[in-house]
């Protein structure tokens, strides 16, 4: 059975299929969903809009998604072959995984919903962003979601991604094969709260569990965050500090600057791994100094 849906997953193909290029993957929240129609698209490959949430009971929790916010950004995405995925939990937003995934009902409810929803928004998978399983059971109990979850995706050639803290034990290796990729949050880290170092170290500790280096996306923040941990969008710092390229700190705040963003995504191309993941794109700046201009220049280089 096991080889079976493998097998599957391997003959999944077409447009909507794992790209040989590297990934540029963007989270895009849904406040801001006005940026839509300028949002460059071309620069991607693939767009995750953030956020709904899992309840006890397997349903969705919808209320931040809009139906004609969707279709605006699908229309625009798909003309540029860009894929949409929808975001399931984040920071705030995960408490319903452990009791859902705790029962086999609602996690079978859950799955079905969730396939339905992708479908009928013409998406091209889900991004699972539980923050965090803690237990021997919820790690156990999340292994199960996945698998199932790829199980009813496979027939209908939907993508299943993850994010996942550089330090985690949530992910087994034999669930790995399930996964389509996983968006490495290297970030967050401390002070500085994303250092070239702490991301070197978060892919290998990925590598370490055995995930293959392929699915592997390195998370970049589009943002700054000072000793106090308050946080501050990298346009805004730009406006405020108008620091040069090659600059990770200003005003107090530690961010990764346009040269940062360069050396990252070139570590991440040339050492093989999946690509880079944004947090997120309504962050950047506008102009020359524009951080997913950077990481377009590494990927041309």
């Amino acid at each position: 059975m096991l080889r079976s849906l493998l097998a599957w997953i391997v003959l999944m193909t077409g447009w909507w299929s794992m790209d040989a290029a590297p990934a540029v993957t963007g989270y895009l929240p849904h406040y801001r969903a006005n940026l839509i129609d300028t949002l460059p698209v071309e620069k991607l490959t693939d767009i995750i809009f953030f956020s709904i949430a899992p309840k006890q009971d397997g349903s969705l929790d919808t209320k931040n998604v809009r139906p004609e916010v969707l279709r605006k950004l699908t229309a625009r995405a798909h003309a540029k072959k860009v894929r949409v995925h929808i975001c399931v939990g984040g920071w705030g937003l995960s408490a319903g995984f452990a009791p859902m995934t705790a029962n086999a009902k609602a996690r079978t409810s859950f799955v079905q919903q969730l396939t339905a929803f992708v479908r009928k928004h013409n998406l091209q998978g889900a991004d699972i962003d539980w923050e965090h399983p803690k237990t021997a059971a919820e790690i156990a109990n999340y292994q199960s979601l996945l698998i199932e979850l790829k199980r009813a995706f496979v027939p209908h050639r939907l993508w299943l991604t993850v994010a996942a803290a550089g330090w985690g034990k949530h992910l087994k290796r034999e669930t790995f094969p399930f996964i389509d990729r996983i968006h490495v949050m290297a970030y967050d880290q401390g002070t500085p709260h994303a250092p070239f170092a702490g991301a070197v170290k978060d892919l290998r500790y990925w590598e370490t569990q055995g995930a293959p280096k392929a699915k592997l996306l390195l998370g970049l923040p589009f943002y700054g965050r000072n000793a106090q941990n308050n946080a501050r969008t990298y346009g805004e710092l730009m406006a405020q500090f108008k620091p040069t390229a090659d600059t990770d700190s200003a005003g107090g705040f530690h961010f990764n600057g346009a040269a940062t963003i360069h050396r990252k995504t070139q570590h991440a191309v040339r050492g093989g791994y999946g690509g880079v993941m944004i947090w997120e794109l309504g962050q950047d700046t506008t102009g020359k100094a524009s951080l997913l201009d950077a990481v377009r220049a590494a990927l041309h280089q």
